[in-house]
This record gives structure tokens, C-alpha cells and sequence, in this order.
């Protein structure tokens, strides 16, 4: 079969299954699967394996166990973590590509036109808490295989697709535990694709490492009426926040511009955000108690060690030349940037689809925060690890989140078309 063979078949295909799919699409994003806490996974995992096993898949369900909740999911309430995996061997075990994608939205947040769970169309559009961040993902990966399916394509290979939990957490619940568990490694696994919302336009190689923290401040609680008798927390969270301004915000490392093309322009650089701070409600009490917290995105030129070891520094300093400035430093997690080797096997099978598909080859990028290819590169060792996905990253977490439905189609092209070129397909 030629090239120009095959992309017929497989645009043929997509199109034909549309209809189906985009109403699949719908359905998943009308489970609301919040995170935190995690809400409705297990529904949503037997929705999605369900679909695949109706495809022909071999489907397997893993879940956290009880006794690991607390570890993996601190912030899960005890509600349970299960992932599903979907594999169909062609005619042989490896080469195996496998697509992933998680299955958690961030809370809806305020400020919808649309109802966030009704996955209404308008103007082409999906409209939905995780329509782009990332449902779509999820369903174009399994729509791509339908549509080889339906062409009567068979691989030389095997093709995966699993969904799980936990990303906007940290994922080691999740992508993190399949890891652990040898379900997806160097050793079973030769390409990984993350199915993020990078961009139907666009590969995305790796992402920005990720240093999350806490500073806890511990002053002298006094009756408002009375600040002389208070060490004021508030005050030393705002002397933390100046040396921080003028020590660390001033360094090289925050202020050079990344050749990496990370997306968007303004991420380029380490960033440094505090996302908190609170002290007590009481207008007539003057807080002793102040907790800040900050993260910071780390470009992949730098290292996640540096930016902890800055920080520790910088406080130590300040508790050693401010009089009462008592800390303590909690670090909630920290992900290490990741990146692909551009030239690589995976990057050009899907530029090369990209111009079969849209008419150029895919252009390259970088994602502003982690995802899940943090654990398959570096725990996993599968070094050939994306991501891409039809959703538009600029409305991830955002009110009316939506989904362009000719975007979800051409992402499954070029994904079908992928696997086509590193798997190979049979006489």
C-alpha cells in the first residue's frame, strides 16, 4: 500500500466514524472527574474500556491499592485510583506504540457560559470542563485505532491506549503507578505518545521542571489594638517576598530566554509564582501564623536541585539578619523538566503526518508545566516520549474550556498515520 493509499483510507475512515466519536467525546467529558478529589474514575475507566475492548482491545484494569491511597493520592480522600489499558497486538508483540492520556480536569471554576458538564456544540465547538485538557486526547487516540479498524489496516506491531488518573495532582497515582508496576516501560514499550493539549499543530518534546513549596512563618499573635505586642507574621511573609524579588527574581538563571520553543513565549524563561498566602480572619488579631506558598517552573537548561538549594539559601540568610524571622520550609513535590531528542524516530513519524494530514509537518514545542512524560522518560526509560493532542493548550483550566471538533478529527489522522509509519503495516 503507498503512502497516498493509506492517508485516503484513514481520512476516509475518521470521517466516516465522526459522528460516533464526537459523541463519545461528549459523553466522556459529561463525567465530571474532578481532581482533587478525584471524582467518578472508576465510571470513567470502564467508559473508556468498555469502548475499547468493543474495538477488539485486550483490557486490563489497574488499580492503587487501598493501603497506598495515602502515599500516592494524598490529596484523594481515600477515593479510589484505577487505570484502564487497551492493547491489540497486529502481527507481532514489538514494535508497541502506546498512547496515554489522564483522565482528572481541575474543579470547573466560576465564569461558564455553557454548562461545564453538557458538553453542548457551538460553532463547531465541544464545550466542557476537560473538552481540550484532556478528554480529546483520551478520545482521539482511541479513535484513531477505530479508524484503522474500520480501514481494514492491520500493524506489524502493537498498539496500546490507556487513561489515568491523578495528572493535575502530580500523576503517581496514575501514569506514575503504571510506571512502578512495569506496565509501561523501556523493557514492553518502544513509543510513547502523552495525548496532551499541546496543539493539533504540534509536537511537543518535553516540559519545564517544577518546584512546589511551602514557607511557614512563625511570629507573635497580639490583639489588633495592640500591634507593639505581636511579632506580625504578615510582615515577614512580605520581607520574604522583597528578598525574593531582589535576590532570586534578579538572578541569570531567571532572566535567560530558553532557545527551547516553549509554548507560550513568556514561559521561555524560570518562573518563579507565589500561588498563596494566608494568615488568620480575624480583623482585630494580628497574625503570628503565615503559610506562602510558591511554584516554581524551572526551563530544562536548569535543574530542579538548583532552585531548591536557592531557596534554602536565601532563607537561611534572612533568618540570619532578621530579627524573630522563624521559618519552616515544606516541599510539596517537584517534577524535573523532560525532553525528547527532536531527530528521533516518534517526533518525525508525526511531523511527517502532520504534512499528510494539515499540509506541513508539525512544528515543535515545549509545555510551560509537567506531565505525565516526566514519569515514563525518567522512571520508565522510554526515551522516545511526546506528547501530542488535538486540544487548544491556551484554554486548559479556563471557563468555557471547549474542544474545535475538526481539530479532534485531524488529531486522530495523524495519529493513525503515526503508528502506520513506526509500527509498519501488513501486506
Amino acid at each position: 500500500m503507498t503512502r497516498e493509499e493509506l492517508v485516503k483510507k484513514i481520512d476516509a475512515a475518521v470521517e466516516e466514524l465522526a459522528p460516533e466519536y464526537v459523541e463519545f467525546l461528549q459523553d466522556l467529558c459529561r463525567i465530571p472527574t474532578q481532581n482533587p478529589p478525584g471524582n467518578n474514575y472508576v465510571r470513567y475507566a470502564h467508559f473508556v474500556g468498555d469502548k475499547m475492548a468493543s474495538l477488539g482491545m485486550d483490557v486490563e484494569y489497574v488499580e492503587v491499592p487501598k493501603e497506598r491511597l495515602d502515599e500516592l493520592a494524598p490529596m484523594g480522600q481515600g477515593l479510589p485510583r484505577v487505570s484502564v489499558i487497551g492493547r491489540f497486538e497486529g502481527t507481532k508483540a514489538r514494535p508497541n506504540i502506546h498512547f496515554t492520556g489522564h483522565l482528572d480536569v481541575v474543579p470547573e471554576g466560576d465564569g461558564w457560559t455553557y454548562p461545564p458538564y453538557a458538553a453542548e456544540i457551538h460553532d463547531g465547538k465541544i464545550y466542557a470542563r476537560g473538552a481540550s485538557d484532556m478528554k480529546s486526547g483520551v478520545a482521539a487516540q482511541i479513535y484513531a485505532f477505530a479508524a484503522l479498524r474500520k480501514a481494514g489496516i492491520t500493524l506489524n506491531g502493537t498498539y496500546t491506549s490507556s487513561t489515568t488518573p491523578d495528572e493535575e495532582t502530580g500523576g503517581e497515582a496514575g501514569a506514575g503507578y503504571i510506571v512502578e508496576q512495569g506496565y509501561l516501560t523501556k523493557e514492553n514499550t518502544d513509543y510513547c505518545v502523552v495525548t496532551e493539549c499541546l496543539g493539533v499543530d504540534k509536537v511537543c518534546l518535553g516540559h519545564r521542571g517544577t518546584y512546589w513549596f511551602e514557607v511557614q512563618l512563625f511570629g507573635k499573635q497580639s490583639h489588633g489594638s495592640m500591634p507593639s505586642e505581636a511579632i506580625p507574621a504578615i510582615e515577614m511573609g512580605r520581607t520574604l517576598l522583597d528578598a525574593i524579588d531582589k535576590k532570586i527574581r534578579t538572578l541569570p538563571q531567571m532572566n535567560t530566554v530558553s532557545e527551547l520553543p516553549i509554548d507560550p513565549p513568556a514561559s521561555r524563561r524560570t518562573t518563579l509564582a507565589n500561588t498563596y498566602f494566608i494568615t488568620n480572619e480575624k480583623v482585630n488579631t494580628v497574625a503570628g501564623f503565615a503559610r506562602l506558598g510558591f511554584d516554581w517552573r524551572i526551563t530544562p537548561e536548569y535543574s530542579v536541585d538548583w532552585a531548591r538549594e536557592t531557596m534554602r539559601n536565601l532563607l537561611e540568610e534572612l533568618k540570619a539578619t532578621v530579627p524573630n524571622f522563624e521559618y519552616k520550609l515544606v516541599e510539596l513535590n517537584h517534577m524535573y523538566p523532560s525532553l525528547c531528542d527532536r531527530e528521533c524516530d516518534l517526533v518525525q513519524a508525526f511531523r511527517n503526518a502532520g504534512g499528510d494530514v494539515l499540509g506541513e509537518k508539525l512544528d515543535y514545542n515545549l509545555s510551560p508545566g509537567f506531565t505525565d512524560q516526566r514519569h515514563i522518560m525518567h522512571v520508565g526509560g522510554v526515551e522516545q516520549t511526546i506528547m501530542y493532542g488535538p486540544g487548544p493548550l491556551k484554554i486548559a483550566h479556563k471557563a468555557d474550556e471547549y474542544q474545535p471538533i475538526e481539530d479532534y478529527k485531524q488529531g486522530a489522522k495523524i495519529m493513525a498515520l503515526a503508528a502506520c509509519e513506526l509500527l509498519g503495516v501488513a501486506d
